[in-house]
């Protein structure tokens, strides 16, 4: 790493969409009728509480990336954004010319002129794109809210504005093909993307996708088949210049998203809003020069806007210290595909080569891993990416 490379990320939770994806879990609530404005101007109201609330926790924090996720934050009105960017601006010293990387995630529909004026006005610098599919069977079983020519469209006017342009695609749809799915890839590589984040489609129970399947109306993806077009994926990005970098992502060179590349290097992120987490990683106070065991913390915030606006609203907190903290550390690290660096994860951590090896033994002996004094990482066999979470299992396990 250089020079302040080891600064802390800022992530902001935007909990409202326009509609509800049939396959979505994450935190929002829908809907722009009468009192959205208002619903926006409380949670605005709701940051700036919770961090006075944070004060003494951020206290001498620097932050070099800003990452503003959901939710859908392009469902806000751009003045709202405006005020969010001037406020942090103003409390946390978050000025965007000062950043190495400001993130607004963006859905199709939502990318107007204006409101890309506006972004890049505001000093934002990247954008990533919510596209999903460019199939429209896949749009219609994705329950999204835009038509191809939209999505591609929308990447062709973000690269033209001159954001860094990542884009989302969701693989394994039930029906996809690999031929759709290679158009898709070319389309949207053809229309500029230097970035791309891949997902299996995963069903949580929670969501509205299994009641459809009860109702006749979805049935549940294959697993196999998704694991095929996952691996297809790969191969059509690889010749197409780009890095297969981490598990679920890929960039051209040089193009790698530095906020998410935090959580993977062991790097303090704070996240503000609706059950948005914050991470931080130190070392205890050990007896000796160099002793001490790496010790992670994690808050996590009330899910819901309404839960979240309580006065005094708790947060979830873990605390691991100790072959705890390192098990987490390794199997977060080993999402990189270059994997981690041994002697900087011994010396973060706190542990040693015997705890190292014997750790990993198992997964280096399937084929799953491999690693030397100088690296560890996932197998070189086509596809053992793919068993990073079978893998993560392991690694996690008690010893």
């Amino acid at each position: 790493m250089g020079p302040g490379d080891d600064r802390a990320g800022l992530y902001v939770h935007v909990p409202f969409c326009d509609r509800a994806c049939p396959y979505c879990d994450f935190d929002f609530e829908v809907g722009r009728g009468p009192g959205f404005e208002g619903r926006v101007d409380a949670w605005l109201a709701g940051l700036e509480r919770e961090l006075g609330r944070r004060a003494a926790e951020l206290a001498g924090s620097v932050f070099d990336t800003l990452y503003i996720g959901g939710g859908t934050p392009s469902a806000i009105p751009i003045g709202r954004m405006r005020a969010l960017l001037g406020w942090l601006g103003d409390a946390l010293g978050v000025e965007p010319g000062e950043l190495r990387e400001l993130t607004v995630e963006l859905n199709p529909e939502h990318a107007s002129p204006a409101r890309l004026d506006a972004l890049v006005e505001l000093g934002v610098d990247r954008v990533s794109v919510g596209v999903q599919s460019l199939s429209p069977a896949g749009l219609r079983q994705l329950g999204r809210g835009h038509e191809r020519a939209d999505a591609l469209a929308s990447v062709a006017a973000c690269v033209t504005h001159g954001l860094r342009t990542s884009a989302d695609l969701i693989v394994g749809w039930p029906g996809q093909t690999s031929a759709q799915l290679g158009r898709e890839l070319a389309e949207l590589t053809d229309a500029g993307v230097e970035h791309l984040s891949i997902y299996g489609l995963t069903i949580e129970p929670d969501t509205p996708w299994p009641k459809l399947v009860r109702r006749g109306l979805r049935v549940l993806p294959d697993d196999d088949a998704q694991a095929e077009l996952l691996c297809w994926a790969e191969r059509e990005l690889v010749d197409r210049g780009f890095v297969h970098y981490e598990v679920a992502s890929y960039a051209r060179p040089g193009a790698e998203a530095v906020h998410n590349g935090k959580y993977w290097r062991w790097l303090d992120v704070i996240g503000l809003g609706p059950s948005a987490a914050s991470v931080r990683h130190r070392r205890s106070e050990g007896s000796g020069s160099g002793s001490g065991s790496g010790v992670v913390e994690r808050w996590v915030n009330p899910r819901g806007l309404a839960a979240w606006l309580e006065p005094d609203a708790p947060s979830e907190h873990e605390r691991l210290e100790g072959t705890q903290a390192a098990a987490e550390g390794l199997w977060l690290g080993l999402r990189r595909l270059q994997g981690i660096e041994v002697g900087r994860f011994l010396d973060r951590f706190g542990v040693d080569l015997a705890w190292l090896d014997a750790r990993v033994a198992r997964q280096v002996e399937l084929g799953n891993l491999r690693w030397s004094a100088e690296r560890a990482q996932l197998g070189v066999a086509p596809g053992r990416w793919l068993w990073h979470d079978t893998i993560a299992v392991d690694l996690l396990a008690p010893r």
